[in-house]
C-alpha cells in the first residue's frame, strides 16, 4: 500500500469525525491517520486537554497546520482535541466557547475573522483562566497568552518587490500592467497583505495595478484572471494571497494560452503567498517566479512549546530573538503588542534556487509526512 494518503482521502475521513457543538472534533488518533510516516511518542502522559479551533480543512496549509499542531501536543504529553469551523465565524466562536467548558490546559485558535466579537471571546475564555494561543491570523488586540503568525505585510510587499524587480528586468525600467487578486478584507491577514503589497506598486506610476476582489475563491481567481486578460491581452504580472485560490489563475492562464514558463517572451509574471507543494510544483516548471512562503508547521510547533513552556507554568513569556535553525528562516522577532506577546516569523521567498530546500515546510509535509497535494 502506498505510504501517501491524497488531501480528497484525508477530507473523506473527516466526515466520520464527531460533532462538536456546530462543527467537526477530530479525535487523536483520527488527525494523524493522514501521515502514515512515523511518529515521535509522546514524551509525557495525562498532562490534559488542548484544544485546536481550526478554521478549515478546505486548504492543504490548513491540513497541514493541524498535523504539525497535533504531532507537537501529543509530543508534549498533552490529548489534542480539533473543532472545525469550515471559515464559519460565528461558528468558531461558539466552538470555543465549548471549548472552554472542558476546562483544557489551553485553547488555541486560527481566526476566521479579526473582529471585535471573536476579541471578546478570547478574553472571556482568558477570564477564566483558560491561556489562549492564536496562530497564522493575528488579532489587532486583545488578552492573547501568545501568537505566532507571520509578517503578512511584508509578505504582500516582498511579492509585490519582486514583480518590480522582474518588470524591470523585461523592459528596462518598472512599467507594465499588474493584476492583484487580493482575498477577504475580514482576514487580518489577507488585508495587510493586500496593504502591503498595493503600497509597493503605487510607488511606480507607470505600473498600471489592477485590483480585484476574489474572497480567496478559486472560482473567482479563475473568472478575475479571465475577464483581465480579456480586458488587457498583455497583462505583465498576476499575484494572487494565497496558492489554493491562485490554481484558478493557473486555469485561465492556461485556458487563454498565457501559461509560458520564466524566459518566454510571452511568460506572465506570476508570484503568489503561502509556499504550498503546488508552488514548488509550479517554480520547477517555470511557471510560478516565486512563492512568499509562510510556515505553517512553525506556527503551531513554536505556539504550543511557548504556552508549555511559559504560559502554562505562569511564567511570563521573554521578549527576544527566537532562534531554530530546523526552519528554513532561523530566527524570529518575540515582540510585545496590543494583543499580546507575538512571534513574528519573516517572510522569505521560495524559488528555483532554494526550492528543493528539506526544511521549506511544503516538503516536511510532502517528503517527510507522507501527506500528499492533489
Amino acid at each position: 500500500m502506498s505510504n501517501l494518503m491524497s488531501r480528497r482521502e484525508f477530507l473523506k475521513r473527516t466526515a466520520q469525525w464527531g460533532a462538536f457543538g456546530t462543527g467537526a472534533l477530530a479525535g487523536a488518533q483520527l488527525l494523524s491517520a493522514c501521515a502514515l510516516s512515523a511518529r515521535h511518542e509522546p514524551v509525557l502522559e495525562g498532562r490534559g486537554q488542548v484544544i485546536y479551533a481550526n478554521k478549515s480543512l478546505g486548504y492543504y496549509f490548513f491540513i497541514i497546520q493541524q498535523e504539525a499542531m497535533h504531532r507537537e501536543v501529543e509530543a508534549r504529553g498533552f490529548e489534542f482535541m480539533a473543532a472545525i469551523s469550515n471559515f464559519n465565524a460565528e461558528r468558531q466562536a461558539l466552538q470555543v466557547r465549548r471549548a472552554a467548558m472542558k476546562k483544557p490546559v489551553a485553547i488555541i485558535c486560527d481566526p476566521v475573522d479579526s473582529n471585535e466579537e471573536f476579541i471578546q471571546v478570547i478574553e472571556e475564555v482568558r477570564k477564566q483562566g483558560i491561556p489562549v494561543g492564536v496562530i497564522d491570523t493575528p488579532l489587532n488586540k486583545g488578552d492573547v497568552s501568545i501568537t505566532v503568525a507571520f509578517d503578512n505585510y511584508k509578505g504582500g510587499m516582498m511579492a509585490a518587490e519582486k514583480i518590480v524587480r522582474l518588470l524591470i528586468k523585461k523592459y528596462g525600467s518598472p512599467r507594465g500592467v499588474v493584476l492583484n487578486c487580493y482575498g477577504s478584507l475580514s482576514s487580518l491577514a489577507w488585508k495587510l497583505r493586500k496593504e502591503g503589497f498595493e503600497r509597493i506598486l503605487q510607488r511606480y506610476r507607470h505600473i498600471e495595478l489592477i485590483s480585484k476582489a476574489t474572497e480567496g475563491d478559486v472560482t473567482k481567481m479563475y473568472e478575475v484572471t479571465e475577464e483581465t486578460l480579456r480586458d488587457y491581452p498583455n497583462l505583465d504580472a498576476v499575484h494572487a494571497a494565497s496558492e489554493t485560490p491562485a490554481r484558478g489563475i493557473y486555469e485561465a492562464l492556461k485556458s487563454r494560452k498565457r501559461l509560458h514558463p520564466a524566459g518566454s517572451v510571452e511568460h506572465v509574471i506570476f508570484v503568489t503567498i503561502d509556499g504550498e507543494p503546488i508552488a514548488h510544483e509550479w517554480i520547477k516548471e517555470g511557471s510560478l517566479d516565486a512563492s512568499i512562503s509562510q510556515d505553517p508547521i512553525a506556527y503551531a510547533e513554536i505556539c504550543v512549546e511557548l504556552l508549555d513552556t511559559y504560559t502554562i507554568q505562569n511564567k511570563p513569556i521573554p521578549f527576544k530573538t527566537y532562534s531554530n535553525d530546523r526552519y528554513y528562516w532561523q530566527e524570529a522577532e518575540l515582540r510585545p503588542t496590543a494583543a499580546g506577546p507575538q512571534l513574528v516569523i519573516p517572510p522569505f521567498e521560495v524559488n528555483q534556487s532554494n526550492v528543493n530546500d528539506k526544511r521549506h515546510w511544503a516538503n516536511i509535509a510532502l517528503k517527510e509526512w507522507g501527506i500528499k497535494y492533489v
